[in-house]
């Protein structure tokens, strides 16, 4: 649509058409840079400028800027421009900043200077667009930083609770230390996500956290235990549960301690799981556990080694413990040079 007459400049109506056309094809642009990008906001709002000239009257003879706090993202040096438009970028009703748009020649007057109505009607709306999209920036940023800060502290929490249970058992001191190395070596050779691997870490490092249930007498018994006994140190699992399940981990850390002495076939505790109810992250733990303590010093025996350990775990590879698992960490052991207490 042409400016109002009386206004200076006016457009035929072809011309205006074309005109109305770069200024939609801009605002779409911009929104195609914010619904997109996964760069930095200053990757974006670069970004931004660089599609503002070319939506104005004179594009060659147009410079954009945006202006936030001391920092400018601009096409050109606005202050060679007799011209200039502004307007001011709000957030959360503070002004953040401002976009400009100059001319770097003198043109003929049409409505605000040299610019066309419609020009200060998208530079409101870019401005206010930015305005929100900052908005959301900052919010998310803001809400980022509380997550990290809370994930920090479960970390924290889960350090804490793993030296607690092995204060109370000095023969598996270090166990879940090992048990969650182990247990993200398989995870990478895997191709687990950061994510995924730090629940394996937290989990495995926290996984005997049930046994400050268990009488220690129990727990450093120097010979076999009996039957009764037996059943005693089960019970660390859901203890281990009940123990972490009211954490609002952003993990499932709970369940994968609960799931770690099950079997693929069925034959694990507490419940007697078969491999395609368990978590992965669960199965890696397993075999991790498995392997660790069996080369690991017993009260009521020596370590059996490395061999014997991967020899248990190939010997019941999809019978007990998940196949894609056993396979990953045999590869641990015998290409990448894993050692048992690393």
């Amino acid at each position: 649509m042409a400016p109002p007459s009386g206004t200076g400049l006016s457009l035929p109506l072809e011309q205006a058409l074309t005109e109305r056309m770069k200024e939609l094809h801009c605002l779409q642009q911009i929104e195609s840079i914010i619904s997109t990008s996964q760069g930095s906001l200053d990757d974006m709002l670069e970004a931004i400028v660089a599609t503002i000239p070319a939506a104005w009257l004179h594009p060659a003879s147009t410079v954009a800027r945006i202006r936030r706090g001391d920092r400018c993202y601009q096409t050109g040096d606005l202050e060679r421009c007799p011209s200039v438009q502004s307007a001011e970028i709000w957030v959360n009703d503070t002004a953040y900043g401002t976009v400009d748009v100059g001319y770097t020649e003198p043109f003929e007057a049409a409505s605000e200077g040299p610019f066309l109505a419609e020009e200060r009607l998208l530079l409101d709306t870019i401005a206010t667009r930015l305005g929100s999209f900052v908005a959301r920036e900052l919010a998310e940023a803001g809400w980022s930083h509380t997550l990290r800060e809370q994930e920090l502290l479960y970390r924290q929490l889960v350090t804490v609770l793993g030296g607690m249970a092995e204060m109370r058992d000095p023969y598996t001191a270090g166990h879940q230390k090992r048990v969650a190395n182990l247990a993200v070596a398989i995870g990478t050779d895997l191709g687990l996500s950061a994510r995924e691997l730090e629940a394996v870490r937290l989990a495995a490092s926290v996984h005997d956290i049930g046994k400050i249930t268990v009488p220690a007498e129990i727990l450093c018994k120097p010979t076999r235990l009996a039957r009764h006994e037996y059943d005693l140190i089960k019970e660390h699992v859901e203890a281990g549960f009940q123990i972490l399940k009211d954490v609002a981990f952003p993990w499932p850390i709970a369940r994968i301690v609960l799931e770690h002495h099950e079997r693929m076939d069925g034959s694990g505790y507490p419940h007697g799981l078969t491999g395609d109810q368990l978590l992965q992250e669960s199965r890696i733990v397993a075999v991790a556990d498995v392997v660790e303590s069996m080369c690991a010093h017993r009260p009521y025996r020596a370590g059996l080694g490395s061999e014997a350990a991967l020899r248990e775990i190939k010997t019941n590879r999809g019978l007990l413990y998940d196949p894609v698992v056993v396979d990953a960490c045999l590869r641990v052991f015998r290409e990448k040079g894993y050692r048992c207490g690393s």
